[in-house]
């Protein structure tokens, strides 16, 4: 396939699964082809601005059992968590004197967190002025509407594969459900964002393809793709990393087909490889979020692994930088209860 002369249809939408597939496999010359024209529709879109946002991962509790998750309900093993109003406050303040204009308060699929958004929300519009993001996972249609109508402005849920019964597999809950959260969360006015991992268990390069396909569906505000990590006391824990070259090109093809969306280059590329998210930056990204997790809850905090990478201030300048980009963002470090970010 001649990617060079397959841009401006690429570029429009009219792109078949064959050629997703030769895409998603590219190397050599091919993908830096691929990535240069990432970068190009980057650039013509968002410029040169690397979008920073500052996360708290405010509870570790999960109602959910997903085989590659170590905060599933069932693991034992996990030395549980929740912040409070007056925490998740404290942690904002720090965020916005880093000059961190995004709050993203992540979680796990946590019920009991909902009164504590209900208060802090408004505090962290109000008085902070902050753009809250939020992802917590699939709700009532009633608790999207409220964050709603609070002042959260977008909310992340990724349907992390295409195929009903792989998700079936490994999140033993049906994708449709997921799906339906995700419509319901653009009919509520959320900004959405979805995307997939690369690397499950029997995923096959026909489903990345559909991954692509679904997103174009939904049409969201931001997506991501993120590496499988093997994480300890879950069931896939003694499986392979997803593999980046594939993770990568994904990216370079959410960047290609959904070129107004903001994609982040996540920590999970870093914990793969040194120098990862900046190959994500490379490929097309232009989104990083800064931790700012108290110290004490970080490694109970384990979405990919006990030994995650952690992003400080200090990693995302130095990686923007050395993409050639920039940032409005960042003021120096800033020093927290707990340590530093």
């Amino acid at each position: 396939m001649n990617f060079l002369n397959q841009q401006e249809q690429i570029q429009n939408g009219q792109i078949t699964k064959t050629e997703l597939i030769t895409l998603l496999q590219a190397s050599g010359s091919l993908q830096q082809q691929l990535f240069r024209q990432a970068r190009e529709i980057r650039q013509r879109y968002h410029g040169d601005q690397v979008v920073v946002r500052g996360v708290i991962e405010i509870s570790n509790y999960c109602q959910k059992n997903c085989n590659y998750c170590a905060m599933r309900a069932t693991n034992q093993k996990l030395e549980r968590y929740r912040l409070g109003v007056e925490q998740i406050f404290a942690i904002g303040t720090h965020i916005k004197e880093a000059n961190i204009p995004i709050i993203f308060l992540q979680g796990g699929q946590d019920p009991h967190c909902d009164p504590i958004l209900e208060e802090v929300i408004p505090r962290l519009k109000k008085e902070l002025n902050l753009s809250v993001l939020l992802c917590l996972g699939e709700k009532p249609r009633e608790a999207y509407q409220k964050f709603a109508e609070l002042g959260a402005d977008s909310y992340i849920l990724k349907f992390e594969t295409s195929s009903p019964s792989l998700y079936k597999n490994i999140a033993h809950t049906p994708l449709l459900r997921r799906l339906q959260c995700i419509r319901t969360l653009q009919e509520s006015g959320f900004k959405v964002g979805t995307g997939n991992i690369v690397g499950l268990p029997n995923q096959t390069i026909d489903s990345l393809a559909e991954d692509i396909l679904l997103a174009l569906e939904i049409q969201p505000d931001f997506v991501s793709s993120s590496p499988f990590i093997p994480n300890q006391d879950t069931p896939l824990e003694n499986l392979p990393y997803g593999d980046i070259n594939l993770t990568l090109n994904t990216m370079a093809l959410y960047r290609i087909l959904l070129p107004s969306c903001l994609i982040p280059t996540v920590s999970a590329l870093e914990k793969i490889q040194k120098g990862g998210q900046l190959m994500g930056l490379n490929a097309g990204a232009n989104v990083l979020t800064i931790n700012f997790t108290p110290a004490q809850c970080r490694d109970k905090y384990a979405i990919y692994s006990k030994q995650r990478f952690v992003v400080s201030l200090e990693h995302a300048q130095q990686t923007i930088k050395q993409a050639g980009l920039s940032s409005n963002s960042f003021k120096s470090p800033v020093l927290m209860s707990g340590g530093t970010p």
